[in-house]
Formats: C-alpha cells, sequence, structure tokens
C-alpha cells in the first residue's frame, strides 16, 4: 500500500495497514496479489464492456466500484481520511466531492477533450490526468481506475494508450515532477504512447 495516512484508520484491521476486505486477509502482500487477480480481469471487462456515456465523478466513482467491489464493501465511495504517497499530499477528504466534480465538469465542457487539436489535446489530457493523481478519491486503487478511465476516455476519441507499454519507473517519476509543476516530462510520454 505504501501510504502515509492519518492515525484513524478505521477501515484497516486492528493494529494493521491491511485493508478490511471480502476475503478477510489480514497480509498485505498475499492481498495485494488476490486484488491484481481479480481487478486485472475487471478492468479489461470493463473497459470493453462500459460504454463511455454520461461520464461525470459518479461514472468515476462506479468504475471502482465494478472493479473493485469483489473485494472491498467500500468500493465506488470516496476516502475519508487524508493520504499521501512519496511525499505527494493528495485531496483532503473534504474536498473530494467538489474537486472531483469540478474536474468531470470541466472535461464535460471540454466535450472531452474532443475539441482539441494534437498539442492543445496532450496538454488537457496531461492536466486531466495530473488533476485525478492529485484527486486520489479512494483509499486503494487510485492507479488503476485512473489508467483505466483515461484509456477509456483515449479510446472513446478513435485514439489508443495502453499504460502496459509505458516504462512505470519512467511515469512514476514524471508523475511525481507533476506534483511540483514540472509536466514535460508527462506531456513527452503522452505524446508518444496516445496513438
Amino acid at each position: 500500500m505504501s501510504y502515509s495516512l492519518d492515525p484513524i484508520q478505521d477501515e484497516c484491521y486492528e493494529n494493521t495497514a491491511v485493508l478490511i476486505n471480502k476475503f478477510g486477509i489480514k497480509d498485505d502482500n498475499r492481498l495485494a496479489v488476490i486484488e491484481q487477480s481479480v481487478t486485472s480481469m475487471l478492468i479489461a471487462k470493463a473497459s470493453i464492456e462500459i460504454p463511455f456515456e454520461n461520464v461525470d465523478f459518479n461514472y468515476y466513482k462506479n468504475l471502482h466500484k465494478y472493479v473493485f467491489s469483489d473485494i472491498y464493501d467500500w468500493a465506488g465511495t470516496v476516502r475519508k481520511i487524508d493520504m499521501s504517497k512519496k511525499g505527494t499530499n493528495f485531496c483532503s477528504a473534504d474536498k473530494i466531492e467538489e474537486f472531483g466534480n469540478g474536474i468531470f465538469e470541466r472535461l464535460r465542457q471540454n466535450k472531452y477533450l474532443k475539441i482539441f487539436s494534437d498539442d492543445k489535446f496532450i496538454i488537457e489530457f496531461t492536466n486531466l490526468y495530473c488533476d485525478l493523481n492529485i484527486l486520489h478519491p479512494f483509499r486503494e486503487g487510485n492507479g488503476r481506475i485512473q489508467r483505466l478511465f483515461l484509456s477509456m476516455l483515449v479510446s472513446s476519441l478513435g485514439k489508443r494508450l495502453d499504460f502496459s507499454e509505458i516504462d512505470t519507473d519512467e511515469l512514476m517519476i514524471a508523475t511525481i515532477r507533476s506534483v511540483s509543476g514540472d509536466v514535460f516530462m508527462l506531456q513527452d510520454i503522452f505524446r508518444k504512447h496516445i496513438k
């Protein structure tokens, strides 16, 4: 998990940082293996079966519910605690709904990026990626849902983005740099991988 959390960890097993799950697994490594097995199949299924329609923050939350509801009772609901990771402070829990709704309203106003030419598209897409990263609305699974959603968005535009083709270390470094305003590495990654 490797998140830094506030002391209130009411969604974790007592004296652990392991999230309460439907399998009753109290070992972080074992849970990660199960999670990966379950979610990878559902992510692939979602990208094929869920239409990219009526897209708003509830749509985003429902993607999370679809992918994680076999593992967590709280799937699809926003976190109630503040979190950070690798020096990045994510959106405070009490601002998630407001920030999330704002992100998706702006996306709607921008016609889901359909109105932008290549260079402007990359800039706007990178901004959306950064906003969703800072939003980080869920206790777990944020990166997977973010990548699923962005791949679906790109696909709805007749383009292709396969995050598995992007070097994970390079993407992580670019994402960390973007938090301080340096988005150029991310833009280069997306320019190269959105086809």
